[in-house]
């Protein structure tokens, strides 16, 4: 079987139950094309994350622009960074469960990334201006992209297999995205063939309430280490009152502070949700992504032939109106 295939079946839901009907009016009802001209609070913006590399650590922001790529702050950028193999098809921590335990940090144009047990590794952005171009592949698509080069290639082979060989790191200089929405998520009303991301799984941004990781943990059995947002990665997380758990199924657009986002379906849920990013170790007993398998399937005929046996938790959604972001700005979606 090949690394696509392996990650592909690593990425499946595990397990199986029987979950509740979700409506899915997301997906049915009449969506407009433009935002909407009265807007309620629903909370405010508590956490505001990047992910400068595919599958590894978070970098915490204040603020940052968000522009049609994804989250960005100077020179860094959400998820343009990608682990490979050697023939540069992407690598995930859905099989290397402790790529999370990679921490970046990037310094002007530096980017220094940390380990357990390793050395800290630099190198700067600017000087791979000008290298000659490589193919990468991310589920199936083709992204031209820069090899980051042989010693940072050595210190990933090292920390993720064991070996001095095994991992690449490339790179995505540009600043529009290199890769399309598939075709079959084009139903869903306000996706654009222009949202993908940079190397993200399907587009640049994520948003997740965090009354609806409080319901979760909750429903979690005895025992069970409870999850923070992080075990889902978004890029914003959602605080306060205002927001029931699980109502941004219903929300179709969102406004942080004045920057205007379109939302385009929920997030499907893998064994990613799994990993504490805090050990970077898989739970035995696959939770969360056990019990969000009870009541967070999506069983709408119409509809299921998209997420199949996956549970949702948190909404994709895309830049319609560029613009900052801070922590703290107020979060509307349309009243």
């Amino acid at each position: 079987m090949s690394s696509l295939s392996r990650e592909a079946s690593t990425a499946l839901a595990i397990g199986g139950a029987v979950a509740l009907t979700l409506a899915a009016t997301w997906y049915h009802r009449g969506r407009k094309n433009r935002p909407p001209s009265k807007w309620r609070q629903v909370g405010q913006l508590s956490k505001l994350w990047c992910f400068p590399i595919k599958s590894c650590g978070v970098v915490e922001l204040d603020d940052a622009l968000c522009a049609t790529l994804g989250v960005k702050n100077g020179i860094l950028r959400d998820r343009v960074f990608m682990v490979t193999r050697e023939d540069h098809e992407f690598k995930t921590a859905r099989t290397y469960s402790t790529m999370t335990l990679i921490q970046p940090k990037i310094d002007g144009a530096v980017l220094t990334l940390s380990a357990p047990n390793m050395p800290d590794i630099s190198f700067s952005i600017d000087a791979l201006a000008g290298k000659e171009k490589i193919v990468a592949n991310v589920w199936g698509q083709p992204v031209e992209s820069i090899d980051c080069g042989d010693d940072v290639a050595k210190w990933l082979s090292q920390f993720m297999i064991g070996s001095d060989t095994g991992c690449r790191l490339v790179y995505y200089p540009k600043e529009k995205s290199p890769r399309t929405i598939k075709e079959k998520h084009l139903s869903y009303k306000l996706a654009k063939p222009k949202d993908g991301g940079g190397f993200s799984d399907f587009n640049s941004y994520m948003i997740i309430n965090e009354n609806s990781i409080t319901d979760l943990n909750e429903r979690l059995p005895e025992g069970t280490t409870k999850c923070s947002p992080l075990w889902f990665r978004p890029n914003f997380v959602v605080s306060g009152s205002g927001a029931k758990p699980y109502e941004e199924d219903e929300w179709q657009w969102v406004r942080i502070g004045e920057t205007i986002f379109r939302v385009i379906k929920p997030c499907d849920r893998c064994v990613f949700t799994t990993i504490n990013p805090s050990t970077g170790q898989r739970d035995e007993n696959m939770e969360p992504l056990k019990t969000l398998k009870t009541y967070r399937q999506v069983t709408d005929p119409a509809v299921r032939p998209f997420h199949g046996d996956s549970p949702i938790m948190g909404q994709h959604i895309a830049v319609y109106q560029e613009g900052p972001v801070r922590i703290g700005d107020p979060v509307f979606v349309q009243a």
